[in-house]
Order: C-alpha cells, then structure tokens, then sequence
C-alpha cells in the first residue's frame, strides 16, 4: 500500500480506468439523451434513468477510492443530472401529509397472455377486492379464467380485439358509456369509459385504458399518437375526473410521459411507491416503471403499491384513492 495514497498502487490504477470508463460511458449516454427529441433511438435513454444515476454514484465512489478529483466531479454532474428527476419519487423529506380516506381501489395488470396463472390472479382479486380492473394482453380464454374469479368486478366493458393492444375494464359500477378510440394507426385502442351517479361519488368518473405501443422505430409515432388520444379523452372529461391507467410502455421520466401528463392533466400516483418496478422485476437492476395509475388532480392517492408475482413478467400495481364525492 503506497504511503501518499493509502490505496494499493494496482487497485488504484484498476480504478482510475474502471472510472474513466465509466465516466466516458455516462457521458456519451447523456450527451446522446438530448437527441432523444430527434430519434427513437437515443429517446430509449431517458427510460433507464435510475440505472444512469446508480452507475454515476458507482462511478463518484471509485473516483473517491482511486483519488481521482477530476473524475469524482465530473460523476457528481452526472449524477445531479440523472439523479434530480428521481427526488420526487424518493419523497427524501419525508413530508407526511394529512390525507382523506381512500374510497376506491384499482388494479392493473399486463398478462403477457398465457404467462398469467389463473389461480394465482384468483387470489389477488379476492385479497386485495379491487373496485375496478384494467387488464392487457390478455389470453384468448380470458372468458373461461375471469369466470372462475367471483371477486372480479361484475361489470365489464372493452376488448372488442384479440390483439395485445386491447384492453378490458372490469367495474363494480355499471359503466354509463364507453368508447375505444383510435388513432389513424387502427390497431392502437384507448379504452374510456364514465361510470356516473354511485354511492361513492355523484357525477361521472372517466376511466381510461390502454396499453400504448412501445417505443420502437415506427412504434415511437404510433405510441406518441395513441397517448395524444388518451390525453384528450382525458381533458375532455365529463366532470374533469380521471384515472388513466395500464401499461404504458414509457417510464416516468420518459418525455413523452410529461406530456400525456400535460395533455391530460394528469398526476402520477406512482410517486406514492417510489423507485420500484413493475416489468422485468426479476432481474435485479434491469426492471421498468411502465405500469402506471394516472389521476386528475381532484383525485388524492393514498398508496400505489406492487401485487405479487403471478407469472407474468408484469408485475400487477394497485392503487389507493379518494375521488370526491362531488361533481367538480
């Protein structure tokens, strides 16, 4: 061990590169998310955004190891960069906030067709006995397995398909009306249905659904086109009552998401879970937050949370929330 250092002469110089590396890797991944505007491809970036905040704190702590100034500054940028639109979902102050009793409890759930086991999400409705249901990519005998739930909501509206892309909604409200919109790309169906006059809330709530294109190539355009349309529906609504749920197929700090937020003005319960996710969660530091529950701001969250695995590789997301019982 080198008197000056303190560190081992070969763990210093292995770290030196290790850190260059890295910080030549975070670099070139920032520089390339602010083309995400202009391609798809480098848009993927911005999904990944707490692996680049973990790899620049890794990069900060073998900086700090090596001795190496420069390069421990340059991961302290990076990691503000990536880490700042974390913060909201870290809730780091800590802030209790008084909140009103939950009235109605949703859920939803990707399938990933055959993957999901019928026994399995038997018993995640009947302990978590949602209000309402929002399935996608379901399984061709989603008839025969839904009949074997008898805590499943008994009102049903929606998947006029077998795609992947359709969406099935599940009440325990009989649904005042419903449509499925698509964009001029046909196989892209949004789900919106109002459930009007309960003795929950007086007035209508707008749920819509949907499982958006994902992000790839021409999917890009067709995903930007379908959320256009789920936004509108949104800020269309009746009583200005929202929940937008389902799998999105963009995370929280994707910018498209910013703007279904913005076109809809919607809020995102997810904050309420913080940095955990909902596709791939098997793999440790690989899974995606792209299953999200979406309110208007009348709407209060009191918790969004992970059901257990039920074979998918989604995992489901309930949530928690007070609708006013009002009309706006």
């Amino acid at each position: 061990m080198t008197e000056a250092s303190g560190v081992r002469p070969w763990f210093a110089a292995g770290g030196r590169r290790l850190a260059a590396l890295l910080a030549v890797l975070l670099i070139s991944a920032t520089a390339a998310d602010w083309l995400g505007a202009l391609w798809w491809l480098p848009a993927l970036i911005a999904h990944f955004r707490p692996h680049l905040a973990s790899a620049s704190l890794a990069c900060l702590l073998i900086s700090a190891i090596a001795r190496r100034p420069l390069l421990a500054a340059v991961s302290v940028a990076l990691l503000a960069v990536h880490g700042a639109p974390l913060l909201p979902y870290l809730d780091v102050a800590g802030e209790a906030k008084a909140l009103p009793p939950a009235n109605l409890r949703v859920l939803t759930l990707n399938m990933h067709s055959e993957s999901t086991d019928p026994a399995a999400l038997r018993r995640l409705i009947e302990t978590e006995n949602p209000d309402l249901v929002a399935l996608t990519e379901m399984p061709n005998d989603l008839d025969a397995l839904v009949s074997e739930i008898a805590a499943l909501p008994r009102y049903r509206t929606g998947r006029m398909s077998a795609s992947p892309f359709a969406v099935a909604l599940f009440s325990r409200w009989p649904v005042t009306r419903s449509q499925i919109t698509r964009g001029p790309d046909k196989p892209w169906p949004v789900l919106a249905a109002d459930i009007c006059d309960t003795e929950v809330w007086r007035g209508c709530l707008r749920v819509i659904a949907l499982h958006s294109a994902r992000p790839f190539g021409v999917g890009a355009q067709q995903q930007k086109l379908q959320l256009e349309v789920a936004g509108r529906l949104a800020a269309s609504a009746p009583d200005h009552r929202v929940i937008l749920m389902g799998d999105l197929n963009l995370t929280p700090w994707a910018p498209r998401f910013s703007e279904l937020l913005t076109w809809g003005d919607l809020t995102d319960t997810g904050r309420r879970r913080g940095l955990w996710a909902t596709w791939l969660c098997r793999l440790p530091f690989i899974g995606l937050f792209i299953d999200h529950v979406l309110v208007s701001p009348g709407i209060v969250a009191s918790d969004n949370r992970l059901g257990p695995d039920v074979g998918s590789d989604h995992l489901p997301v309930i949530a928690d929330l007070s609708v006013p019982a009002g009309a706006p």
